[in-house]
């Protein structure tokens, strides 16, 4: 349940904020280095900040999976949306279309296979998320692992 509920979150969040920079050229020029420094950065530091700002529990699980997977939709959709091809972009200029309608008819139809490879990156991805979250949280630990290890069953 964690797992789906932060690929679910990860996914449509990633989709929504990558469709808004390509919306703002503006806004996409200043949120780009920060989108790439942060995927860089290794989401299992922070953790303690996670567990800090949401409570030790099934939110901060949850936050976690979304942390993990949401910069990768983001950059990954986006890196769509901007090699869409120019030549029917600027054909649908010419007949007066909006950037609404260029999303909706030209852009979002062109990158279906972008958003079946992200959803393919962010089940497992999350999974990962969730893995992190659980030892970041957990009190006992792995306690089926320990006893098929200490009763002799081969893993």
């Amino acid at each position: 349940m964690r797992q789906l509920s932060g690929f679910i979150a990860g996914t449509c969040l990633g989709i929504c904020i990558a469709i808004i920079l390509w919306l703002s050229k503006f806004l996409s020029k200043v949120a780009e280095p920060f989108l790439v420094v942060l995927n860089s950065l290794p989401k299992v530091a922070l953790g303690p900040i996670i567990i800090i700002w949401v409570g030790a529990g099934t939110q901060s699980i949850i936050v976690m999976a979304l942390a993990i997977s949401l910069i990768v939709t983001i950059l990954e959709i986006l890196n769509g949306f901007t090699h869409t091809d120019k030549e029917k972009i600027k054909m649908a200029k010419t007949f007066k279309a909006n950037k609404f309608q260029i999303l909706t008819k030209i852009v979002i139809p062109a990158n279906i296979p972008t958003f079946i490879n992200s959803l393919k990156i962010n089940i497992g991805l999350s999974l990962v998320g969730v893995i992190s979250g659980e030892f970041l949280v957990s009190k006992a630990g792995l306690r089926l692992f320990n006893c098929i290890w200490w009763s002799g069953i081969p893993a």
